[in-house]
């Protein structure tokens, strides 16, 4: 550890920020794309039927103006598909819906009291499914918690 730099434990609570953490998925399960290709629409199911997966497009970031490549799947699910009627349905379990949920909303930072409001499941139980020994889909604390004067 950098000399200076002390070592402190921080314990999530239901104002903590999640998100999917891609690159952590990427690094965990080499099928993710495979996954996400369930939840394209008809449409687009169609369209990366042959492999197209790991296409990659630039996209403008509308806050920076930054020009970034991302993966045209995951660009197509999250800016077309997600946004579908019916994408979050009540009979999906609760690590779905916060899945799906982040999917919709362009994969911003939600807390487990704003996923409260959202999919109307207490933001305790979110906090403790999000929280536990195995991570699910990529579900991750949204950034590192800095300490002033650390």
């Amino acid at each position: 550890m950098p000399e200076g730099k002390k070592f402190r434990l921080y314990k999530p609570n239901v104002q903590t920020p999640f998100h999917i953490d891609f690159d952590w998925w990427r690094e965990n399960d080499s099928n993710w794309l495979i996954f996400l290709k369930g939840f394209l629409c008809e449409e687009h199911r169609e369209y990366f039927e042959d492999e197209k997966d790991d296409i990659q497009i630039d996209v403008v970031d509308p806050e920076t103006a930054e020009i970034i490549q991302m993966n045209g799947l995951l660009y197509t699910l999250m800016h077309h598909c997600a946004k579908q009627e019916g994408f979050i349905t009540e009979n999906v379990p609760l690590v779905g819906k916060i899945f799906r949920t982040f999917l919709a909303n362009g994969n911003e930072p939600l807390t487990p009291q704003e996923l409260e409001t959202i999919i109307g499941k207490p933001a305790r139980t979110i906090l403790i499914t999000l929280t536990g020994p195995q991570v699910y889909k990529g579900i991750r604390q949204a950034r590192q918690i800095n300490f002033p004067g650390v």
